[in-house]
Formats: C-alpha cells, structure tokens, sequence
C-alpha cells in the first residue's frame, strides 16, 4: 500500500467527523427552531386544549434546549371531574416527556418541578357524568410533580397560605379507564387556614403522605374510595379563640375572637382505618352568648385516640347562668371511621354524655330513645341530658328533657308545630327488663298536610305523644309502641277537610268545629286501634245539588290499618247529622232532620287515586232526602207526599269511593209502612241513579240521568229489579 493512501485516511475520518458534527448541529438548530416554535404557537394551545369542558391549560412562553424536555413561563392549568371543579398556576414549570413510551400509547412525565405554586378545588354546580370504560384508551403517567415553592390556594371555601413543599405523581387511562395517586407527599409550615374571613388556624406546621391504589372509579363510588385510599397527616397549630351565639333560626353560630388555643394531630388512615397511636387534640378558649345577650367565658377540650377502639373525649365545664356545658366520654367498636354504618357502630358503643345544651333540632337525640319512620320530631330547643350506653343499649337512669322547644312533629301526613317538651327515660320493667319511654307535648299547636304547612286548619292546646320501646338501640324501631292524643283542637272552617271528599258533588260549604284523636301505633305505621272525631256545629254540606245545614258528628274508628300505606278498616265508624234544614229543589222545606249512617266493616285507602267502601247501617228520620236526590216532591204521584214524612226509616247497603267517583248500590231503607230501593252514581258534576218506592200495592220508579227524569208506574217494580247493580 502506497505511503499516500494511508495519509489520506485520517483526513477523510476527520471529514466525515466534521460533516457528522454539522449535520447534528443542524438538526438541534431544527429542533430547536421547531420545538421552540411549537412551544410558543397557538396550535400547541389548540392541541393540549382539545376538551375545555374537562381541561384547560395556558402559558406565556417556553423554550425547549433538549428533545423532551421543556420550560413554560405563567402556567394556568383548570379541570373539571364529575361535580369537582380544580386550578393550578405557577410562575415557572419544567419538565421531562419520556418519548419511547408514546410508541404505547402512553404518554409519561417522569418529572416536573414548579415554582410559585398555587391553586384552587372548588364544588361546582354542574355535573360531567362519568364515561363508560373502553379498552385501549391512553395513559397519562406523572411520574413526580414537585415544588419546593407552594403558597397556597382555596380548597372548597377555605383559603389556606403558607410555605410548602410536595410531590405528587398519578396515572390516569382516558376513556374512562383506570386511576392512580402515586405515593405522594406535602409539607406546610407557618400555614394559615381561613374561612367567610375568619382565620381558624395558624402558624402551623403540617406534614402528610397520601396515595390511592388503581381503580375503576365506577367500581368505587364516592365514599367508596376509602377503602383504596392511604394517608398520614401530622399537624400542630395555634387556634383561635371562639364565641358561640344563637342565630334566627336558633342555631349555633360560631365566630372566632381574640384568644389562642391549639391543636396537635397525628392520624394514619389506611383502608378506611384509623391505627392504634393515633390522636386528635383541641383546646379552645369559649365565649358563650346565651339567648339573653349575657356571655360566659369557658374552655373547651377536644380529644381523639384510637386504641382498639376509638375514644372521643369533650369537655365543657359547667359555669354558673351558662346555658351550655358538655362532658363526652364515648367508645366506639373498632378504627375504621364511621362513615357508614355510624348507627351500626353506636349501637355496640359504651360511654356517658352529660350536660346541657341548645340543639338546632331535638329529632336525633330522641331517637336515641325512640324510633319511627312515621314520626319526624325537629326543633330548636334547650336540652338537659344524662345519658349512660353500654352492650348497644341506654342504661336504667338515663334521661333527657328539653323544654320551650320551636317543635314541628310530622304525623298521619300532617305537620302539627308549637311550642313543646320532650322527657325521655330509661326504666326497669316489672319482667326485669329495660324500655325507653318519651312523652312529647305541645302545649299549644297548630296542625297542616305536610305537603302544604301554610294552609292550617286545626289549632290545639295540647297534644300528646307518648312512646315505648324496647331500650336496645337496634330493638328500638321494632319494638315501638306509641300514643297520639289531642282533644277537641279548633276547626275554625270545616271546607279545609274538602281536598278529603270523593268529589264536588260532596262539599262542606263552611261551619266551625273540633277534632279529637286518639291512635294506638307501632314503629311500623301500623294502628291497633285508632279514634277521629269531628263536631261540627251550624255545618253547611251540600250533597248532589242539596243545601243542608245542621249539626254533623264524623266518628272515625281505624283498626289494622298502616299509616304509611294509608290503609284502614272502617268497621265501628260512623256519621250522624242532627237538626238538619234543607229545601228540596222544587222549594219544600224540612226543618229538624236527622240520620245516623253506621258503617259495617269496608275499608279505606288513601293511595292515589283514594279508595274506600263497605256496608252501611242507617236510622234516620224519614227517606225525604234520599227522594229528594232523585226528583222534586212535586213530580212525584200525590200518595208519596202522604207517605214521605211518615216515621223513622232504617236503611242498609253498600258504598265505594273510588276517587272522584262515588256510588251508593242496593240500598233498601223502610218503616212499617213503605220500603225504599236506590242506587246512584255520583262522579264530578254529574249523577245518576234508579229509585223505587212501594207502598202495599202502589209503586213508582225514577230514572235520574244527569239533569233528566224519567218515571217508571206500570210495572215499576220489574223496571227497577231489571237494572244492573252498579257494585258487583
């Protein structure tokens, strides 16, 4: 080999180093002018931002130095999940996007480190509904999203601010797939939290770890997630001092004052579970303004510890004129926290509460004592409580009263309100047993339909109720027995029961009266025995064209019946009308008129539509009202009128109200010297109906289609036994 050739291959090495030199130049000088205008174009704004309605990002600029990593200035970041609404900004943001995994459909940031960090979580009022899973969707992975810069933000109302750090990594499959909090981590010192302006924590120093394990959020629910997810939070903090007053409502308003307390926590959650070591402290300073204006200056003390079980501890000492002090000691079974099955886990609690307090509604802590679907019990009032639970039940001696409470009690569908009190007690049984009794009064109310509480039409001076249970606390709703009483409550206008008649054909006009009641009822709605009774005095009541005006008696016994189905048996019941007047429509008057209707079993049912029927019984002074609702006394032949008003009548039947439609079927009233036959149809404004009337050998039928009249006198009575029934 010539000596020329080898002295030419070092030049040509070094030539195509230098070509290879540029062209990797050039290519970065590329990269750089093409990332770099990618990073500051409007497109890459369009392409990130592709959903707003679940993400939004935007940024000032950025540069790009290596393939994969990138610089953003004024980074704003906004999202929105299900009925959760979240913003991120900070000053500077960089980062690392691992190009290789995009070739699997994943799209992974092993690191991002930001600086001046601050954000928001808030509520929101619209809801994006979840997607449906499908396969093959894409992945985002952040593997570490740091900051050793975060200020601070407003989560759900609370504006929080301080010095923090965090590191924080999830995975998220699109397309509904699934996610994952990494394990994560945040620090805070000389935080503050504050709230509508009051600063409720401050100078404090927080430490906590958090992750969520892969899930389909479908499969975990809400409150579900706890299950997946585990936390570690070590706080220590000054709080403020507190005042408590009485709002318009009669409720608790709590403001912060000048004043210093603390609190100190240490809690591990993990699958929903608190560990043993865990504790929650707080002491406060307390004002307490009682409804008189005078304030008392107190101290609460607060303490969570979880041991095998979990141990709450209050304190609130009494002072002399304070209407609130407290003294809790409660262990509840187990360290799973209880979200779900709190009334489970206070059923097997042991424990004491004592004191005396203001309670925006007394419903919770009587149903400690008694529990019923059909009764609600809600109201501000002062409560004295001495209550003992151990093996799931209140102890003999334990006790509540509550005095001057704003009560409103829901029951039979009616909503009865006025001024009441309440006393509950654990007592020994004669069989060596224990049972809850409360006895609640009104002493004044008044009484509405649920469904329309400003339209009263009873008003009472004393109500009663009066429960007893079995003193377990998961016996208690089964073994209810209860008691409601009132006594002759006001009816200032009888046609407020109108919304309660079949139709308008049946209507009270006006009139005065009073409502007693008296119900035997289970924790179920269902009633033993049941008592309604309605006096009315000088009632108006027209009945299918007919004007009457008299005394009416509605005497209601309900037997086997339930109060939430609306169902009831009728038999015992009955109406009665005395000194009754009424013009029949062809202008002749009756003066002094009575009847007594007895129903002989049927039943009712208030379902929509309402149902009711059975047999009826009845005496009444004479059958010229029942001839009057078929025809004037002047149509009738002349020996009707000479027989009409001729002694007490006793009828029978049947009856059945099936809403706006009520019927009377083989009705048969007579004396010793005539018999009667009817059937009639009311429905709206309309009737119908057949009449025979016999007497020895002379008989006439009527047929009575809407405002038409036709009668029946050769063969009438196979005119009349050749009609249908109207009731099978």
């Amino acid at each position: 080999m010539s000596k020329q050739s080898k002295s030419t291959r070092p030049r040509d090495a070094r030539w195509w180093a230098i070509r290879g030199g540029i062209a990797l130049l050039l290519a970065y000088a590329l990269y750089l002018l093409a990332g770099n205008l990618f990073v500051n174009a409007q497109w890459a704004r369009s392409l990130v931002n592709a959903k707003p309605g679940k993400f939004q990002m935007a940024w000032v600029g950025g540069h790009t130095l290596w393939p994969g990593y990138v610089t953003l200035r004024e980074v704003s970041m906004q999202g929105h999940v299900r009925r959760t609404s979240w913003s991120v900004n900070a000053d500077r943001a960089s980062g690392r996007i691992a190009l290789w995994p995009l070739l699997r459909k994943q799209i992974r940031v092993p690191w991002v480190e930001a600086e001046a960090v601050t954000g928001s979580v808030a509520r929101s009022d619209t809801e994006i509904p979840r997607p449906e899973h499908r396969p093959g969707g894409w992945t985002l992975r952040m593997d570490r999203i740091a900051s050793d810069s975060i200020q601070g933000g407003d989560v759900f109302g609370w504006a929080i601010a301080g010095k923090g750090e965090a590191e924080v990594g999830f995975s998220k499959q699109f397309r509904g797939g699934p996610a994952e909090l990494l394990p994560s981590s945040a620090t805070f010192t000389q935080l503050t939290a504050s709230h509508d302006g009051e600063q409720w924590l401050r100078d404090a120093r927080v430490a906590s770890t958090f992750s969520l394990a892969s899930h389909l959020s479908s499969e975990y629910p809400g409150i579900e997630k706890l299950a997946l997810f585990a936390a570690t939070l070590e706080l220590e903090g000054k709080a403020p001092a507190l005042r408590s007053a009485f709002d318009e409502d009669g409720r608790y308003r709590f403001d912060t004052v000048q004043g210093e307390g603390s609190v100190e926590a240490k809690l591990t959650l993990a699958r929903g579970s608190l560990v043993r070591g865990d504790r929650l402290l707080l002491q406060v300073p307390m004002q307490v303004v009682d409804p008189g204006g005078d304030t008392h200056a107190n101290v609460l003390d607060l303490a969570l510890s979880v041991e095998d079980d979990l141990h709450l501890r209050a304190h609130l000492p009494e002072r002399e004129g304070a209407r609130l002090s407290l003294d809790a000691d409660l262990r509840m079974p187990g360290t799973t926290l209880p979200v779900q099955d709190w009334r489970a886990r206070l059923a097997h609690s042991t424990g004491s509460l004592r004191g005396r307090w203001h309670v925006p509604s007394i419903g919770a802590l009587v149903g400690l004592f008694a529990q019923a679907d059909w009764l609600s019990l809600e109201g501000s009032g002062t409560v004295e409580g001495d209550l003992r639970l151990a093996d799931g039940g209140l102890v003999e001696g334990s006790r509540l009263r509550a005095e001057d409470v704003d009560a409103t009690a829901r029951v039979l569908g009616n909503r009865f309100h006025g001024k009441a009190k309440a006393d509950a007690v654990v007592e020994a049984t004669a069989e060596g047993g224990l049972r809850s009794r409360v006895d609640i009064a009104m002493r004044r109310f008044d009484a509405s339909p649920a469904g329309t509480p400003s339209r009263k039409y009873v008003t009472g001076d004393d109500l009663r109720v009066n429960l007893v249970s079995d003193a377990q606390l998961e016996r208690v709703r089964e073994t209810l027995q209860a008691r409601v009483r009132f006594d002759r409550a006001r009816i200032p206008d009888l046609a407020v029961f109108n919304p309660y008649l079949p139709n308008d054909r049946l209507r009270f006009g006006g009139g005065s009266g009073v409502l007693t009641g008296d119900l035997q009822v289970d924790g179920d709605g269902d009633v033993g025995t049941g008592h309604l009774r309605v006096d009315g005095r000088r009632a108006r009541l027209s009945v299918a064209g007919i004007d009457l005006q008299g005394d009416v008696v509605i005497d209601a016994r309900l037997q086997r019946g339930n109060l939430q189905r609306g169902n009831f048996q009728l038999g015992g019941s009955r109406v009665e009308v005395r000194n009754v007047a009424f013009v029949e429509p062809g202008g002749t008057s009756h003066a002094g008129w009575w009847a007594v209707v007895e129903l002989d079993g049927g039943r009712v049912a208030w379902q929509q539509p309402p149902s009711a029927g059975g047999r009826i019984r009845a005496r009444m002074k004479d059958v010229g009202f029942l001839l009057a609702l078929f025809a004037n006394r002047a149509d009738y032949p002349a020996w009707i009128g000479r027989i009409v008003d001729d002694g007490e009548a006793r009828l029978q039947g049947h009856w059945a109200w099936r809403g706006d439609e009520l019927l009377l079927d083989r009705v048969h009233a007579s004396n010793d010297r005539f018999k009667v036959d009817a059937r009639m149809k009311l429905q709206g404004s309309d009737r119908r109906g057949d009449l025979h009337v016999g007497w020895g050998r002379l008989g006439v039928g009527v047929e009575l289609q809407g405002t038409q009249r036709k009668f029946h006198v050769r063969n009438a009575r196979d005119w009349y036994d050749g009609r249908p029934n109207l009731l099978p």
